[in-house]
């Protein structure tokens, strides 16, 4: 799973007042956590990507503007024949 830190960033603006207090809350994890994801680029954990979608969906967002989730494999091998 991937992040889009952009969009993160503006949902806080818009939603939490640029406050990285209200959304370490809202999603429940550490605000010190938060912070290191959004500014130092630290890799958020499952915890942090379970919150954004937990909170996304409680309140009728759509969680993939925020997380982006790995693509399926659509490769099929095929048998030849000798």
């Amino acid at each position: 799973m991937g992040l889009n830190r952009s969009a993160l960033q503006h949902l806080m603006d818009e939603r939490f007042d640029r406050s990285y207090t209200k959304l370490s809350r809202a999603i429940g994890v550490d605000v010190a956590h938060v912070y290191r994801v959004l500014v130092k680029n630290n890799t958020p954990g499952i915890k942090f990507f379970n919150g954004i979608i937990k909170w996304c969906t409680d309140n009728q967002l759509d969680y993939r503007e925020y997380i982006f989730l790995p693509e399926p494999l659509t490769a099929i091998n095929r048998i030849t024949k000798v």
